[in-house]
């Protein structure tokens, strides 16, 4: 008959089993791949419910070692199931099942008592389930891993008691502690792995959701702007040649400034997404290709404005990690620089250097220009998204919210100064640091 202190530490172990199949349950309502581990966790609660009453009635002895027996075998199942399902691609037939099932249990049974067998069950289990954990790479396969080990610990510690070799009976109660405690912990895994699981589906489904809407606005509001664009031009002509050709054309001008507007923000806010998702990826480039023919581009949008741009460049080449969005940097520095420049002759010198910090080189791009200046205390808002409007620096926010997203996704940096410190009505001076590329 076992002592108080041995009975006290069954019940302890077959609530932990009650506590942990109870987990279980729930998570296998959601998780079918485990459902058939469901049976082995509800055997085992009983055999260990059993086992901590046995001193009150000893038939309840026989029935503990029959259910701890009944364990390996649907453990042994639903491990044959996993992996029959997982590499042979083709669920068993119920009648497959129920055979496999007789089959172990004739086995089991004729040879009941012989422990022996039960280990080899467990080997096999083991074995099996171990290929089945590098297929799926769950983390709750890898705890059933431990949990088998812990059946296996366990059977050997019955088959030492059955030889009666010394210190059996504590190397037995030492392999069901771990074992019971693996099986509670691995509920508690498979549970938050299945909320992790849950979580990821969500924002997959939520992600893809986003960027279904987002194409959709976009294309949605580009037909829009092509079609008020469409209209104005189609209005000019219908009023070309009349009293009023000048008004519509000055009105037209008017509504294509404010179409490449709305074109030029939903281009925007679609980059800045694909930068939130890291979708935009890098490769080594020569950019300078890419200064020159936004320098260019400059000049054919604002006709009208007096433009002289200069380089200081002693590179051939200007090597870094970057791709075609660095044209937007280029473009919304140089716009800025003409839009927001109340002088008759807009000059903009563009100084090109290297520069060594924290052990690495970059290229120190410097955009000097004599326009209207940023105030000190908007010198870092207009790098973010969202700030006060400004009639000095209004219209900034967005495009350069989107160069600061650019230029942090190629690992550099941006700030503005005054081109004359302390005089920032004097112009301002655009410095980006981008690191040097060693591949060509």
């Amino acid at each position: 008959m076992p002592s108080i202190d041995l009975t006290y530490l069954e019940i302890v172990l077959a609530v932990i089993t009650i506590i942990g199949s109870t987990i279980f349950l729930f998570v296998t309502l959601k998780r079918r791949d485990l459902k058939y581990w469901l049976f082995t966790y509800i055997s085992l609660t009983l055999a260990y419910i059993s086992n901590s009453i046995r001193v009150f009635l000893n038939i309840f002895e026989t029935i503990s070692y029959i259910l701890f027996g009944l364990t390996v075998i649907l453990a042994n199942i639903a491990i044959f199931i996993e992996y029959h399902e997982t590499f042979i691609k083709k669920p068993l037939t119920i009648s497959s099942k129920l055979t496999l099932l007789v089959v172990l249990m004739i086995s089991d049974y004729t040879y009941i008592g012989l422990v022996f067998f039960l280990i080899l069950l467990i080997l096999i289990g083991f074995g099996l389930l171990v290929r089945i954990t590098f297929k799926k790479k769950t983390l709750t396969h890898v705890f059933l891993c431990f949990a088998e080990l812990g059946a296996l610990f366990s059977a050997i510690g019955n088959l030492l008691i059955l030889f009666n070799m010394e210190a059996a009976q504590e190397i037995n109660i030492g392999a069901d502690i771990f074992f019971v405690t693996i099986l509670f912990v691995t509920g508690i895994v498979a549970y938050l792995e299945e909320r992790l699981t849950e979580s990821e589906r969500k924002y997959k489904e939520f992600y893809n959701r986003e960027s279904f809407y987002k194409d959709l606005v976009a294309h949605d509001i580009n037909n829009v702007l092509q079609s008020i664009e469409s209209s104005a031009e189609l209005l000019s002509i219908y009023l070309k040649g009349s009293e009023k050709e000048e008004e519509s054309q000055e009105l037209t001008k008017i509504v294509k400034e404010q179409v490449e507007r709305g074109a030029k923000l939903v281009s925007n806010i679609r980059m800045l997404s694909d930068l939130d998702n890291e979708d935009i990826s890098l490769e080594p480039m020569d950019i300078l290709k890419y200064l020159e023919k936004t320098i260019n581009y400059i000049k054919n949008s604002f006709p009208e404005r007096n433009i002289t741009i200069q380089i200081e460049n002693p590179y051939e080449y200007i090597n870094v990690l970057a791709n075609e969005l660095i044209i937007e940097v280029f473009d919304n520095i140089l716009t800025n620089a003409v839009k927001h420049n109340q002088q008759s002759q807009v000059e903009i010198l563009i100084r090109i250097r290297k520069e060594d910090r924290d052990d690495l080189s970059y290229y120190k791009f410097e955009f000097i220009d004599n326009g209207d200046g940023v105030p000190d205390y908007l010198k870092e808002k207009i790098f973010q998204r969202v700030y006060g409007k400004s009639k000095t620096v209004g219209g900034m926010g967005l495009g350069l919210s989107l160069v600061k997203k650019i230029i942090t996704h190629y690992d550099g940096y941006i700030w503005v100064e005054d081109k004359v410190k302390g005089k920032h009505k004097k112009g301002s001076t655009f410095i980006i640091l981008l690191p040097v590329s060693i591949n060509r």
